[in-house]
């Protein structure tokens, strides 16, 4: 039986990952440089990589932390006045609520997370909410679902993890967990083969849709 679901949040619950694009693209125009989304897409959702990390590789004379800086607050504005939530997720949380344990796990930082939830209005529908800050590695490994699960008391088997990116399915697999795909626009080509099952949407999850994968 399922007891708890983990949800993530960019590109799963928040359509925000064209925000944080965007919120990177007006950064690196400030330095006369370009960042594509092919190249986000990679780097940051596939390979769950960071800013330092992207630096480093491309020997750019920029300091990390202020670029880091930078990004938070043209991309908290954004989510402020445009973030929307992907469709069906509202719809489904209320369904879930009451009925499941509810938790989230993100790779994003913390003050990014809950800036995004309170946008959205779903800050109180998880029990518990974890961020980059709570786990010692980050997805693909299985840190920060196994964190969760410990915080709301349920055992990994008894988790199920819905996700849309592969290094989140990746990591779900590894906390020995079941998990289900939605891939967006970002992450289609991802390689979900780890996933219980896949799905284009939110809408198509149900309670009833959760149980048959017990």
């Amino acid at each position: 039986m399922i007891e708890a679901v983990i949800f993530d949040l960019d590109g799963l619950l928040a359509d925000t990952e064209k925000l944080h694009i965007e919120a990177y693209r007006q950064v690196f125009a400030s330095f006369g440089l370009e960042i594509d989304e092919r190249v986000y897409a990679e780097h940051w959702i596939r390979d769950g990589k960071g800013i330092g990390e992207y630096i480093a590789e491309h020997k750019l004379p920029l300091d990390p932390n202020d670029v880091r800086s930078r990004k938070t607050e043209r991309y908290h504005h954004l989510v402020r006045t445009t973030a929307q939530p992907m469709p069906g997720a509202v719809e489904l949380v209320e369904q879930l609520r009451g009925r499941k344990h509810l938790g989230l796990a993100s790779s994003s930082y913390r003050r990014d997370v809950h800036c995004v939830l309170e946008s959205l209005g779903l800050r109180e529908a998880f029990s518990v909410i974890a961020a980059k800050e709570d786990a010692k590695r980050l997805k693909p490994a299985p840190d920060v679902f196994l964190f969760v699960a410990a915080r709301l008391g349920v055992a990994p088997e008894r988790c199920l993890v819905l996700e849309d990116a592969e290094k989140g399915i990746r990591a779900a697999s590894a906390a020995g967990m079941k998990s289900v795909a939605v891939p967006n626009r970002f992450t289609r080509d991802n390689d979900f083969s780890a996933a219980t099952c896949v799905v284009s949407s939110l809408t198509d999850i149900t309670p009833t849709f959760l149980e048959s994968l017990a």
